[in-house]
């Protein structure tokens, strides 16, 4: 029963990391269509967890406030490096709000949401179909 219950929260987990990444690529989609861009500078990588860093990009919007931007996903050796310049994006009235708008980041980011998406309920159902 125990194989059972593991199989039922992988399936479960799965579902959850899809709907993220879907709802991800729906904001990303959004920001394309309706977002102002501008252009960042990457300041530097900001440690995560062991072994990771994220991308941090300093970028100021159409109003000349500046603001500082964390990429949410993190990796051993970001794709960016440190003085680049990046492609910025964000929703009118929500500059804190930005994403990169840069396709090395953002398909990383869509490939990782769905291999671990379509990975846990393959391994789940595998699990249930072996059974205890």
């Amino acid at each position: 029963m125990t194989g059972m219950v593991l199989a039922a929260f992988l399936v479960l987990l799965g579902g959850f990391v899809l709907y993220r990444g879907v709802r991800e690529l729906r904001h990303l989609r959004k920001l394309r269509r309706e977002g102002h861009q501008v252009v960042g500078t990457v300041t530097h990588h900001e440690r995560r967890s062991p072994g990771t860093r994220s991308v941090v990009v300093s970028y100021t919007d159409d109003r000349g406030a500046t603001h500082q931007l964390t990429s949410s996903f993190a990796s051993s050796r970001p794709a960016i490096e440190v003085g680049e310049t990046v492609a910025v994006r964000y929703l009118p009235g929500d500059p804190a709000g930005a994403s990169l708008d840069e396709g090395r980041e953002n398909v990383r980011s869509a490939v990782l949401y769905l291999v671990i998406g379509l990975g846990f309920p393959a391994a789940g159902v595998s699990l249930a179909l072996k059974g205890d």
